[in-house]
């Protein structure tokens, strides 16, 4: 029975450690599927070259000897995701002047890293079920074969649903070692020779993982931090560890909170009195920046008071799909629209935002008691539009959705997702979206933001209207309107860097309709990731 512990929980563990070092990796390139096919296939590579290695030892010393590494390994691999951070703190810090971890380098090197260390685990997880075949009298091979693959499976969704609870990566290492260390209780039993004594089987890998797991957080604290100053050092400076990290703390404090649906980084930054710089907070979304408190009236004030001047009146219903911060909520609240629904997918964002002092103030507490007339709803925007189907007709539709950086969000840019948006909104209404508006030195638009356009087209949706050279939004209409501002009829009041968003940046009324033929469309079938 120990044996079929042993197989079980070596499957199982070295799987769950691969995942997670993927999830670790994905944090900071933001390329959930190179990640996952650049970790977990050379695992399995080294799943099988460890196994083949393994088989064709019959020395019974050299056995011995492999039994003690495979026991090593129990130690080391709970190390290798804290590995991982070292290598992106160092990448951040030696990279040279201007490259950061958004360029296709650090996607290469941090995935080459992360792959060799998946490579290694594999190698020293596949050595284990030829050890165990070759010790085990008792049961079939096809028995252990076949618990041996169940592990994975079992691992796949044990990792998954970990995640989905928001369980911090730390918090995921302490209890797949636990699991682990139940397996080590096994191996005891089992391995010849008996060279490393029982005590130190179970306390050596419990201390390893208790100090793996410690050492975890703090170091990537200091990892996103750095991460998001953009901090570089020389080698020297390296060399003194604590003087550096003195220097990053210095920069301010780093809130981190999970939910189920995304990871919420608030970096409050003080002020500099000596040099007359004033503080900020900066509020990112997994990883990509949301606004800070210098940008935040720019925002929401170029969002609503955008809308409001082109509708050439106070809508008496607005839908909000996102915006968890309320800052939306709050920047409608004086206007006393008789109906404001929003929608929001993460609960978790919305207490958040209605606890965190820095949030809390800018939103004005508007999420704490909602404004008369509003309502909540914590719901998937893409459910609710589908329940909706035209039901409820609103006059404004502000969305403000995370950025497109991955297949699961693509599908919020999507010809059914606007085709949805489009059901919702009368036909004296409009709809205006934060879209992320690449533009190049001579003004012309990306081929992704032609393509987002393309798709609002392909929805039904036959004007757009681009504003916001600070922050970019796209206003669209049900029917053409000739679309435009006028600047008489800003109330006054607004900050002036609002008053300056309110022009197009670019010229996307030049693409030739030839060109315009060739631009695809973006549908959930089949995402365009950004």
């Amino acid at each position: 029975m120990s044996l079929l512990i042993v197989t079980f929980t070596s499957s199982f563990c070295s799987m769950c450690f691969s995942m997670i070092m993927a999830l670790v990796m994905t944090e900071f390139t933001g390329e959930e599927v190179y990640t996952q096919c650049l970790t977990v296939g050379p695992y399995l590579l080294g799943l099988g070259i460890g196994s083949a290695f393994a088989d064709n030892i019959k020395n019974s010393e050299r056995m011995k000897r492999l039994w003690h590494l495979e026991w090593a390994s129990v130690v080391a691999i709970p190390i290798f995701p804290v590995l991982q951070l070292l290598a992106v703190f160092l990448f951040i810090h030696l990279s040279p002047l201007g490259v950061n971890l958004d360029s296709r380098l650090a996607l290469q090197v941090l995935l080459s890293c992360t792959s060799v260390l998946a490579f290694f685990s594999g190698i020293l997880g596949g050595a284990q079920l030829p050890l165990i075949i070759s010790e085990d009298k008792k049961h079939s091979e096809e028995l252990l074969l076949a618990i041996n693959y169940i592990g994975p499976l079992f691992a796949g969704i044990f990792v998954v649903s970990l995640s989905g609870r928001a369980v911090p990566v730390a918090m995921q290492l302490f209890i797949v070692g636990m699991i682990q260390l139940a397996g080590i209780f096994a191996l005891v039993k089992t391995l010849p020779g008996k060279k490393v004594t029982t005590l130190g089987m179970i306390f050596i890998p419990l201390g390893v993982l208790i100090l793996a797991t410690h050492f975890y957080p703090t170091m990537e604290r200091y990892t996103v931090k750095a991460s998001y100053l953009r901090t570089k050092s020389t080698l020297s400076e390296l060399l003194n560890p604590a003087g550096l990290l003195k220097v990053i703390d210095g920069y301010g404090t780093l809130e981190r909170v999970r939910t189920t649906y995304q990871t919420i980084d608030l970096l409050i930054e003080p002020p500099d009195t000596s040099y007359g710089i004033p503080g900020n907070a900066t509020l990112y979304l997994n990883r990509k920046p949301q606004f800070d408190l210098l940008s935040a009236d720019v925002y929401h004030q170029t969002m609503v008071y955008g809308a409001f001047n082109l509708l050439k009146r106070t809508p008496k219903s607005v839908l909000i799909l996102g915006a968890g911060d309320g800052l939306l909520l709050n920047e409608l609240s004086p206007h006393k629209i008789p109906e404001v629904l929003m929608v929001e997918l993460d609960g978790g964002m919305i207490e958040w935002s209605r606890t965190n002092p820095s949030i809390a103030t800018l939103n004005r507490g508007s999420l704490d008691s909602l404004p008369p007339g509003s309502t909540l709803l914590i719901d998937d925007a893409i459910s609710f539009l589908r329940r909706n189907r035209g039901q409820k007709r609103f006059d404004l539709i502000l969305v403000d959705l995370p950025f497109p950086n991955g297949p699961d969000l693509a599908k919020l840019y999507s010809q059914e997702f606007y085709r949805l948006v489009r059901s919702a909104l009368s036909m004296e209404g409009l709809v205006v979206i934060d879209l992320p508006l690449y533009i190049n030195q001579d003004r012309e638009l990306s081929p992704e933001s032609k393509m987002i356009l393309k798709t609002m087209h392909a929805a039904g949706f036959p004007e757009h209207f681009s504003f916001g050279p600070l922050a970019a939004f796209v206003a669209l209409s049900p029917e053409k309107r000739n679309l435009a501002f006028d600047h008489k009829n800003f109330p006054d009041g607004l900050s002036l860097a609002s008053y300056t968003n309110f022009v197009s940046p670019f010229r996307d009324d030049e693409i030739t309709p030839e060109e315009w033929a060739k631009i695809p469309v973006n549908t959930m079938f089949w995402p365009k990731e950004f």
